[in-house]
């Protein structure tokens, strides 16, 4: 097992297989409906590419930030 398996597996013993589960559901549901709906626009790949890479580092971002600021509010 490499490294990042570990992790992910530390992870969901951490938050439980269940709620693992559900949030990479999510998530992946999330990616699919982003990529059907960049397909029916007249864009090159690359400028699909480079959209969804930007919108997926900008949400990390701000998932990262609304997680720090929780640990602060406990």
């Amino acid at each position: 097992m490499n490294q990042t398996e570990q992790q992910i597996e530390n992870y969901q013993e951490l938050v439980g297989f269940e709620t693992s589960h559900s949030f990479e559901r999510h998530v992946t549901l999330a990616v699919l409906e982003l990529a059907e709906s960049l397909k029916q626009n007249f864009l090159d790949n690359d400028t699909k590419v480079n959209y969804a890479t930007h919108v997926f580092a900008k949400m990390l971002d701000e998932l990262a930030d609304m997680l720090e600021r929780s640990q602060l509010l406990n």
